[in-house]
């Protein structure tokens, strides 16, 4: 701590000069009240000595000023006892009244006061610093919360507008959709019907090269009206009006009546196409024409990316969908009302139908196996035939949706792909069903059901 020692007394001066050297206090005397004043001016104490002169201590104006602007400075008085020191200890409201000969313990005892006073004192003005800073703070994180505030409103109602006018954009862009693709539709399939009605030679026999250039026009023709088809789709999905008609009727037979349409496509390109359709499928609820849409699709992507001499597998079964509750164990394992019973059984009383459409083709690498089910989406590394406005799967993906299903991929990159979809047989309200369920559940059936299968159909299955 800083001293200034006040006083004319050698002996006075010796005992405090001893007792802060070896306490390793900084000291510092001084002998008339006008030093005192000015040393005082110019640099702060933390204990302050004044010896008995009453005479001064009287006037001791400068003194009393410094004690009220530090109310920390510790003051001692050192005197005789006299009424005028009193007097003047009590003016100056000292701390201490040391009276003579002082006493080294209480010099001791009265420095570690001021000690702990400088401490505490320091401890506060911390601590003021400190509850200045973080009011400061806290002033400048409100403005700064008032500014992001501000910025945030107008961004939202900039958000609004834009999503307001992104709206009316879309809107515009179904109205056109529908209408270009019904102002479309009408001519291509009027010149369908006539090239019909050429190739059934209604009105003459036509050379085998003529044929073949008719065969190949009504192909394009039916190619797009397929896309024309899908746009309006499209233009139904973005507008929320994809209705569904549900009906009961006979899976199995809609599947092979698609399956028959597609072995001429199959045969003019050489490949082979291998059917497999286990019993116990029964009828059940679903739209007919847009779960052949689906199989169509699936159907003609294993065509389109299979190259000649390959193989497409069409495999139909039925399925045991697992539902997951909330009442899981918490090792993910669910519990079970029913009493276990083999898988077999399971399988024998599945709660739906799956159908997998396998290819041998250049298959689909990992990174893109969640995106081609997207709207307008081909495969960058789909270079063999990149035909279409890839459409195709993410309509087919709605349409299972609608239906309570699912619709997954399982490829490597040219390794063949196989394209699985699952139909609920009664879909529970809101069609809430777990995909997760339905691919570990389908690894179970399929190790199962291992020796009813071809080898080769079997063997390049993959999760």
């Amino acid at each position: 701590m800083n001293v200034l020692l006040l006083c004319n007394q050698p002996e006075t001066r010796s005992i405090f000069e001893e007792f802060c050297k070896s306490a390793d206090h900084h000291f510092l005397r001084v002998s008339s009240l006008s030093s005192a004043a000015a040393v005082m001016e110019s640099q702060n104490f933390d204990v302050l000595i004044v010896e008995d002169c009453t005479s001064e201590l009287v006037g001791l104006r400068i003194i009393e000023d410094k004690r009220k602007q530090t109310p920390s400075l510790f003051v001692m008085i050192v005197g005789n006892n006299s009424e005028p020191e009193a007097s003047a200890a009590l003016k100056l409201r000292a701390d201490v009244f040391l009276t003579k000969p002082i006493q080294p313990g209480l010099i001791a005892l009265n420095f570690a006061q001021a000690c702990k006073r400088h401490e505490l004192e320091n401890k506060i003005r911390e601590a003021e610093d400190e509850s200045t800073r973080v009011h400061q703070e806290l002033r400048e994180s409100l403005g700064r919360q008032r500014q992001a505030t501000t910025e945030k409103n107008l961004t939202y109602r900039e958000l609004l507008l834009s999503y307001s006018r992104m709206q009316d954009l879309n809107q515009q862009r179904n109205n056109f959709l529908a209408m270009a693709t019904h102002e479309l539709r009408t001519p291509v399939t009027v010149m369908k019907g006539y090239h019909r009605i050429l190739l059934d030679e209604a009105l003459g026999k036509l050379p085998p090269e003529q044929r073949e250039v008719l065969l190949e026009s009504e192909q394009s023709c039916t190619r797009l009206v397929r896309i024309i088809n899908s746009l309006l789709d499209l233009s139904r999905i973005e507008a929320g009006k994809l209705e569904l008609i549900f009906r009961e009727s006979d899976f199995v037979s809609n599947i092979k009546s698609v399956i028959k349409q597609a072995r001429e496509a199959c045969k003019r390109k050489n490949l082979s196409l291998v059917v497999k359709v286990e019993k116990g499928i029964p009828r059940f609820r679903f739209d007919r024409d847009r779960v052949n849409q689906v199989v169509t699709n699936l159907l003609e992507n294993s065509i389109k990316y299979t190259p000649r001499g390959g193989k497409i597998y069409v495999s139909v079964q039925p399925y045991f969908w697992e539902r997951r509750t909330p009442s899981d164990t918490a090792d993910g394992e669910p519990k079970s009302d029913s009493p276990q019973l083999p898988l077999e059984v399971y399988a024998a009383r599945g709660n739906a139908v799956m159908v997998q459409v396998k290819d041998t083709g250049i298959g689909i690498s990992p990174e893109h196996q969640q995106e081609i089910f997207d709207q307008f989406t081909q495969v960058s590394s789909n270079h063999m035939n990149r035909s279409g406005l890839g459409l195709g799967l993410a309509i087919s993906k709605r349409i299972i949706d609608t239906h309570g299903g699912k619709i997954w991929v399982d490829s490597q990159s040219h390794s063949g792909s196989t394209f699985i979809f699952v139909l609920p047989l009664n879909p529970p309200n809101g069609s809430n069903l777990n995909n997760e369920s339905i691919l570990n559940n389908r690894q179970s059936q399929e190790s199962a059901a291992q020796n009813h299968e071809p080898a080769d159909f079997d063997s390049r299955r993959r999760r």
